[in-house]
């Protein structure tokens, strides 16, 4: 690696300081050369654990940074974590992502909502 080569992830995210609950999401935009923020988790179950929030905050990150070694929090939750990708009404709206914990009793309860504007994932395998 040149020591001058830009190091910057291109995924970071950063806690969203006008809503406790929530964590902005930015994408490092070359040809700017800063972070522009592309979107946002929100937790819908406030009675979380902030340190597994965080965590998996972190993990979406690192997903989306390419990265396949993530964080195991399995010692916080009992649970497993579930997901579906909200249907577009058009190809212009953002994806939106709900996050779903089954504890293997009843039915999964929402979690937290995760909104990326359009082009941050692989728009062609959403479903609209």
């Amino acid at each position: 690696m040149d020591f001058n080569e830009n190091t910057k992830p291109q995924f970071m995210y950063r806690h969203n300081p006008l809503i406790e609950h929530a964590y902005d999401i930015f994408e490092f935009k070359d040809n700017k050369g800063e972070y522009e923020p592309v979107g946002e988790y929100t937790l819908l179950d406030t009675s979380e654990n902030p340190e597994l929030t965080e965590k998996k905050v972190i993990n979406l990150i690192s997903i989306l940074n390419g990265r396949k070694r993530l964080i195991d929090v399995t010692n916080l939750t009992n649970t497993r974590i579930l997901f579906n990708i909200v249907p577009k009404q058009s190809e212009d709206e953002p994806t939106k992502i709900i996050f779903r914990e089954h504890d293997g009793n009843g039915t999964s309860k929402e979690n937290a909502m995760l909104v990326l504007e359009k082009g941050v994932l692989n728009d062609d395998t959403i479903p609209t």
